[in-house]
This record gives structure tokens, C-alpha cells and sequence, in this order.
């Protein structure tokens, strides 16, 4: 009887496939994960600074009106009402590109005995 050692042809080629296979499926998900991890910060992020321009508006109600009073994020960094991630904590950073979030603006309103906050469209 002869000692067979290591694999045939055919099994490495069944393995290679198999392996091909779960690499199709898995690697989709686990990228996939990394961006919405991303998405979910980025949000977090934002309604961080809805809040600080929230505190701002009540700190300084007198200064609001129906209109839009804008402020950036920049602005809340450095009035203390935000905190900024990057090492020196004066700019906050974009979890998915990476670059400044400070010159994003926010409008803070006080309508109907409320204040308001809402993001603008300066992306």
C-alpha cells in the first residue's frame, strides 16, 4: 500500500472554490458594516450639533427670531457648546470623507414659543 501524502488536485480546487465562495458572500457585509458604522457616526455627529445650537438658542434667545439665525459648527466649537474630535479639539471631523464638518451651518429659529434647529444644505 502506498502512503499518500497531501492533497489531490481535485480537493485543492474544491477548496480554492469554497473559499472563493465565502469571500463573495462575506466580504460585501463586512464593507458594508464599515459604512453604515460610518453613517451612524456621521449622524450622531450632526444631531450633536443640532443639540449645541439648541443650548446656544436659549443661551441667547433674545438674539432669535422667526428667521433663520445661522451659525456654524465651527462657531459652537469655539463658543464651548461643542466639542471637536480632532487632536487640538477645534475642528470636527467627517467620519466618511474624512474632511472638516466646521463650516456646516445650522439655523436655529424661535417660532411659536420654541426654539428650532435644522440643519443647511451647505454640502
Amino acid at each position: 500500500m502506498k502512503n499518500k501524502k497531501g492533497f489531490t488536485l481535485v480537493e485543492l480546487c474544491i477548496s480554492i472554490v469554497l473559499i472563493l465562495l465565502i469571500a463573495v458572500f462575506v466580504m460585501p457585509r463586512l464593507i458594508n458594516l464599515g459604512d453604515s458604522s460610518k453613517n451612524k457616526l456621521y449622524n450622531s455627529k450632526i444631531n450633536m450639533a443640532l443639540k449645541a445650537a439648541y443650548r446656544y438658542g436659549s443661551d441667547n434667545i433674545d438674539k432669535l427670531n422667526n428667521n433663520c439665525t445661522n451659525i456654524t459648527i465651527g462657531a459652537l466649537i469655539n463658543l464651548g457648546y461643542l466639542d471637536g474630535d480632532d487632536k487640538n479639539g477645534f475642528i470636527m471631523l467627517n467620519p466618511i470623507t474624512g474632511e472638516s464638518m466646521n463650516n456646516l451651518g445650522v439655523c436655529i429659529m424661535y417660532n411659536n414659543n420654541e426654539i428650532q434647529t435644522k440643519m443647511l444644505d451647505n454640502e
